[in-house]
């Protein structure tokens, strides 16, 4: 059987720094369950989340037409998609309630997930946090509104971008002392830095050498970077710190 997974690429064909007005989300059921949130609160979580669809179909393309679950437990912990997808439940999103009442829930990062999610934890969590802040989500983790790449410069120093490239779903993205919202500010800076520095093309096409495919873990052949950018990763990286160290 064909994995829904691999049209990834196909997703991100439209993708890019416009905005199409129109609402270019597949007509797909979606279902909320809600706890620990009434009325105001429960209406505008919903109509945000509905915008942020919008948003994120415009910008990547419809690709995953599956229904929609969406959760918001009244427990901590972090939101998530990209780990329901990956045990091969796609479209299962969690929020919390105390973050969604707060106004600071990452739906546009999570909706990445949903509409293209990506067996590298780097890539994957690098294009969700620049989307998130290229589409104007709210102020959420992992910069909570900073800019990106000045919010990056604190940890430049210490982000092994090659070995952040060897980590695959399902692991956690944390390494050399950086924790884990930490590298998710650095994987969103270097996610940005390649489509501005160096094309969406090119890093689309990157992108689509690791689709998800559920209980497989697939971090990518570190050769890839030279035959899509022409250069070693490690040369990447250099160019991405001597960025945002201007």
């Amino acid at each position: 059987m064909k994995s829904r997974y691999l049209p990834v690429c196909a997703c991100l064909l439209a993708f890019g720094p416009a905005l199409a007005a129109e609402n270019r989300c597949p007509r797909q059921p979606v279902t909320f369950s809600i706890e620990g949130l009434a009325g105001s609160d429960e209406e505008s979580f919903k109509s945000a989340f509905q915008a942020a669809r919008a948003k994120v179909c415009a910008w990547l393309g419809p690709d995953f037409a599956g229904p929609l679950t969406v959760n918001v437990e009244d427990s901590r912990g972090p939101s998530m998609a990209l780990l329901p997808a990956w045990r091969g439940q796609h479209g299962t999103m969690l929020f919390r309630s105390d973050t969604t009442r707060m106004g600071r829930s990452a739906i546009v990062h999570e909706l990445v997930h949903v509409y293209a999610p990506n067996a590298n934890r780097f890539l994957a969590e690098g294009l969700a946090v620049h989307a998130h802040e290229h589409l104007g989500g709210a102020a959420a983790h992992p910069n909570f509104g900073t800019d990106i790449h000045r919010a990056a410069k604190e940890f430049a120093g210490q982000a092994d971008i090659p070995a952040f490239d060897r980590i695959a779903v399902p692991a956690r993205l944390e390494l050399g002392g950086l924790r884990e919202q930490e590298t998710y500010i650095v994987a969103g800076s270097f996610v940005r830095f390649l489509i501005e520095a160096h094309g969406l093309d090119r890093f689309r096409r990157l992108y689509a050498m690791t689709p998800l495919v559920p209980r497989a873990k697939n971090a990518g052949d570190p050769a890839r970077w030279r035959e899509i950018y022409g250069r070693s990763l490690e040369a990447l990286a250099a160019e991405w710190k001597a960025k945002i160290g201007d």
